[in-house]
Order: C-alpha cells, then sequence, then structure tokens
C-alpha cells in the first residue's frame, strides 16, 4: 500500500508540474505577444510621422512655390486666401483645375 501512495504521490508531483510548466508557457507566450504588440505600435508610429513630415514638406514646398510666382511673400495668409479664391473662380483656371490629374 506504500508503494500506491508514493506513485500516486509521484503522479501528483507530475500533474503539478505539468500545469506549472502550460503556465509558464502561457507566461512566456503572452509577454511575446506583448512585444509583438509594441513592436506593431512603434512600426505603426513611424509609418504615421513618415507621413506627416511628407505631408508638411509638401505643404511647405508649395507655399513656396505660390509666394514665387504670385509675388506673395508680404501679404498675410487670409488675403493670400482671397487672391487664391479669385483666381481658382476664373472660368480658364477652373477648367485647368477641373481636368484629369495624369
Amino acid at each position: 500500500m506504500k508503494q500506491v501512495k508514493g506513485v500516486n504521490g509521484n503522479m501528483a508531483e507530475l500533474k503539478k508540474e505539468n500545469i506549472e510548466a502550460k503556465k509558464s508557457r502561457i507566461e512566456i507566450l503572452e509577454e511575446k505577444k506583448r512585444q509583438i504588440e509594441n513592436q506593431i505600435k512603434a512600426i505603426k508610429a513611424r509609418e504615421k510621422e513618415k507621413e506627416r513630415k511628407t505631408r508638411t514638406r509638401r505643404l511647405i514646398q508649395n507655399g513656396a512655390l505660390a509666394e514665387k510666382y504670385f509675388n506673395c511673400d508680404k501679404i498675410e495668409p487670409a488675403e493670400f486666401e482671397q487672391l487664391l479664391l479669385k483666381i481658382v473662380n476664373i472660368p480658364e483656371v477652373k477648367t485647368i483645375i477641373q481636368q484629369p490629374k495624369e
């Protein structure tokens, strides 16, 4: 009878170790999951920053070209907007603007 208890005791220990190993494996996998999620967030943040910088650069370049060709470097943004509104409402300009981009 003592042997049976010993075997049962060993079996209980093995089951306990197996459960602990599974818990440990789950914890490891959950940590890896968190790390991957953080990597995804970092990649998305870099992409968003790159897009923002690209847009900012384009806006600056377009603004510089507008100043150059409209000779408007000494007027306020509100005045410049009024000038652009007048220009885009010229029928010939409307036709050019509404043409599909190639």
